[in-house]
């Protein structure tokens, strides 16, 4: 019983540090991220952040390494471009272009200023995108909010870079 008891305490302690991004700055103003993520173009990285992280951090296949992420904010439209780089993501690859553009160079997005989330324009009611930001470095996490679905949440790296 006790066994017991304490595996369901390390579980919970387990489920609630997984929501927790440790160590992200978020800006307090969301017209700071705005301006930040229309100033740069964003490219895709790598990054090793620990090996308890390895489910959640996305590893960009090659064909995406040398693609390119523009946001536009917009009175009325926002709009995040692909601009796709040399290599062709085939069947089953390049995952971040297939979930967010679904073959399109473009896709729509509202900005919730309190969250600082983006939800594209045909993605479900239960999908959403965090936007952190340290430095030129982007961490756009990806998380659902369905509780009958068990996502775990996804977090895409890009670091910004001057036209």
């Amino acid at each position: 019983m006790i066994k017991k008891i304490i595996y369901a305490i390390v579980l919970l302690s387990l489920l609630t540090n997984c929501g927790k991004d440790k160590g992200t700055p978020i800006y307090d103003d969301p017209k700071d991220i705005q301006k930040i993520l229309s100033t740069y173009i964003w490219q895709p990285i790598h990054v090793n952040e620990g090996s308890e992280n390895q489910l959640v951090n996305y590893k960009p296949d090659d064909c995406e390494m040398d693609n390119s992420y523009r946001f536009l904010f917009e009175e009325k439209s926002n709009q995040m471009k692909l601009d796709r780089g040399r290599k062709i993501c085939e069947t089953n690859a390049g995952i971040l272009e297939q979930l967010v553009f679904k073959g399109k160079n473009t896709n729509a997005f509202t900005f919730n200023e309190e969250k600082s989330t983006i939800k594209f324009s045909d993605s479900d009611e239960y999908s959403s995108y965090l936007l952190a930001i340290e430095g030129t470095r982007l961490i756009i996490t990806y998380q659902n909010n369905n509780p009958a679905a068990f996502v775990v949440p996804v977090k895409y790296y890009f670091k910004g870079v001057k036209e």
